[in-house]
């Protein structure tokens, strides 16, 4: 099977390094001009192809750990690692789908309301649950990685049912996608500089700082969302709601369709 696990993994590097790439044109492009959308587009086709592969292979090493008779004792450092992708590439998919579902639905955001979209915010919340409780059981080498990453689940899950079960406003659709889509991009660029990075630039980190790669990227990106959405509030407030959503009025062009 060598040559599944070969496609499987440049797959996800050549997809993942055009995910990375085109992510930033639609952050530097107005929202909702043709570039905007076009590359927001190609961005959600590359990120579903990596997150796909990433699940793939955590399927197929899970597996072969069965396969095998290995338990997570036997090989923590591989176990957790499989588990950690899993764990980000679940929570992304989870995460990007409902930034693009609230776009598509801006107009009748009722219709969000389902019981398939609730099952997928507690499923991030469970991942979460699930990771902290398998790095106390088995406390493996990376423990401290795998708690520091772990709220990512909670907070997504979290976000997303106090926005199915709220009042929904006529401009939270456009703190959302924008909270979703900033999100996908840190675990981009997450998954770069742990996997991608290190190698390609022979930087290896031992010790303490072993941990940058895993939580640099939400250090800088989390803060930066947070600032970007409060720059949108700050819009609305200043034209009000109509204007701000001209503002904005191209997004749902050419969406593909999510179920």
């Amino acid at each position: 099977m060598e040559w599944f696990e070969f496609g499987l993994r440049y797959t996800h590097i050549i997809f993942g390094f055009l995910g990375l790439t085109v992510f930033w044109i639609p952050i530097l492009t107005r929202k909702g001009v043709k570039q905007h959308v076009r590359y927001g587009n190609l961005f959600l086709k590359c990120a579903y192809i990596v997150l796909g592969s990433a699940e793939i292979s955590v399927i197929y090493k899970l597996g072969s750990f069965l396969l095998t008779g290995k338990r997570p004792a036997d090989a923590p450092m591989e176990f957790s690692f499989a588990l950690f992708l899993g764990y980000l590439a679940l929570v992304t998919f989870i995460m990007i789908r409902h930034a693009i579902l609230v776009l598509r639905y801006k107009k009748n955001p009722e219709l969000l309301q389902t019981t398939g979209n609730r099952v997928m915010a507690v499923l991030a919340i469970l991942a979460s649950v699930l990771l902290v409780a398998y790095t106390i059981t088995f406390a493996p080498p990376n423990k401290i990685i795998l708690f520091a990453l772990s709220p990512i689940g909670l907070s997504t899950g979290y976000g997303m049912l106090k926005y199915l079960n709220s009042t929904i406003s006529p401009k939270s659709w456009v703190y959302e996608h924008i909270g979703g889509m900033l999100g996908g991009g840190i675990a981009f660029h997450t998954a770069f500089a742990v996997f991608g990075g290190a190698r390609l630039f022979n930087l290896f980190l031992e010790g303490s700082l072993a941990i940058l790669p895993f939580i640099l990227p939400s250090i800088i990106g989390i803060p930066a969302s947070i600032i970007w959405v409060n720059i949108y509030k700050k819009k609305y407030a200043k034209f009000g709601i109509k204007k701000g959503q001209q503002l904005m009025s191209g997004l749902d062009q050419s969406l593909p369709s999510i179920k």
